[in-house]
């Protein structure tokens, strides 16, 4: 059994080596990715981890306890960048926007009336929830900083997988920008890119990516599938790890592995970014987080909500009890001899002291810096407000009410105002294209 296993590592080693069973760790790793791991990795990634609201890296702080020196706590944390896209978001788009439907080169008949082609627009919105949707997604955006909108035409198929002719509907995907690898662009848009979906299923990580490129005047889209190698103690890997791929059928049995399309004018996605010059990887098409020159002010923040928080924890009213008050009783269990002071005991027990101040209960309370943690939150606001394009005092902090935001008009004057258009300019191409 030794030689026969011998035998399979070095079959093992040999088909990795030649390029027929390799592993891959990530899609950087495939032939023809840019090399944006480090971006993703270090800029993406911990954006998300601070829009979703904890980031191991800070909120988990360590606490030395008497029989744990390693011991952690998790920080108490006002999910600052959630709040501050969410409030640029609902800025930016609402449920009173509307698309209208223009074309200066459409002569309308009796047969295509023209607001027939506008039924059929809003129809595919309203069937893709497009009004809400889009908000989710722009704000998102905002928080990783970009997006994509992909289209694609989903029919229905029979019992042996054929496509029923004149079915199905029109989809639209929202993308996030952690699922979304651009490979190709200009200095207008970006015209090739991957999509990144992801599934589990029978204990396995199951990783599709969707190519799509441009072959002259050809559009071609392309599917790869990914199946995460299983350990050899039965434990899974990591869902970020590609894997090795497997054929398309495992998983999708009606995705055709590659599909040319003619006629095509634009791509069927189209990426949309943050109006930030990316000051991270300025050689590529990707944009900034909304806070990503301001990590350090959201740290700051976190740490001072965490310290006002505790600061009511470790503030809590405690006295000072001479040892010898302290009752003494038997555990039933294990006979070992138990301490305790019982605030409630109301029989009078003569005890034997000289010491008669050292027989004293204090009072040891502390005093509450409740003013001092609020003014810094408001200051460290402030500063963020200045950071993330908003105006003074749209963030303030109030300890009975927690984080708020203006609820004042947004005048054309001011600086909340530029940024909103600002943004808004950089998201309607993308809805145009």
């Amino acid at each position: 059994m030794k030689i026969i296993d011998k035998i399979k590592g070095a079959f093992r080693r040999m088909t990795e080596t030649t390029g027929l069973n390799k592993q891959f760790k990530d899609v950087f790793d495939i032939e023809g990715v840019p090399s944006y791991r480090q971006f993703y990795n270090y800029g993406i990634f911990i954006w998300k981890y601070l829009y979703r609201g904890f980031y191991n890296a800070w909120h988990l702080v360590s606490a030395p306890t008497v029989n744990d020196a390693q011991h952690k706590r998790q920080m108490f944390y006002l999910s600052t960048p959630k709040a501050a896209c969410s409030e640029l978001a609902g800025l930016l788009w609402s449920e009173q926007c509307k698309i209208n439907v223009n074309l200066p080169n459409f002569e309308p008949t009796e047969d295509e009336p023209c607001d027939k082609l506008q039924r059929f627009i809003d129809s595919v919105l309203c069937d893709n929830n497009f009004t809400v949707k889009m908000q989710e997604l722009i704000e998102q955006a905002l928080a990783l900083g970009g997006a994509a909108l992909k289209v694609w035409h989903e029919a229905d198929h029979d019992a042996e997988g054929n496509e029923i002719a004149g079915t199905g509907k029109i989809k639209i995907g929202y993308v996030m920008a952690d699922q979304f690898i651009p490979t190709s662009w200009t200095n207008a848009e970006v015209t090739e890119g991957i999509f990144i979906s992801r599934i589990a299923k029978n204990g396995y990580y199951y990783t599709r990516l969707e190519w799509h490129r441009w072959n002259g005047d050809t559009y071609v889209v392309e599917n790869d599938l990914y199946k995460a190698k299983e350990k050899e103690n039965g434990a899974q890997e990591s869902q970020d790890i590609l894997g090795y791929r497997i054929p398309l059928n495992e998983i999708y049995p009606f995705l055709n592995e590659e599909t040319p399309i003619k006629g095509l004018e634009h791509s069927l996605f189209s990426y949309f970014r943050t109006p930030i010059a990316n000051n991270v990887d300025d050689n590529s098409p990707l944009g900034v987080s909304v806070y990503a020159n301001a990590l350090s002010t959201l740290h700051a923040i976190d740490i001072c909500y965490d310290s006002f928080v505790r600061e009511f924890q470790l503030g809590k009213k405690r006295i000072i009890v001479p040892a010898r008050a302290i009752r003494t009783v038997a555990d039933p269990d294990t006979g070992v001899l138990r301490r305790y002071f019982d605030a409630n005991d109301e029989v009078y027990e003569a005890l034997n002291f000289d010491d008669v101040e050292g027989m004293k209960i204090q009072d040891n309370s502390v005093e509450l810096r409740v003013e001092e943690h609020v003014a810094a939150l408001n200051a460290l606001l402030s500063l963020l407000c200045l950071q993330l394009g908003f105006s003074t005092n749209t963030f303030t902090f109030d300890a009975h009410e927690g984080l708020k935001t203006a609820t004042e008009v947004v005048s054309e004057n001011s600086k909340t105002y530029k940024t909103i258009k600002n943004c808004q300019n950089a998201v309607e191409p993308a809805l145009y294209r």
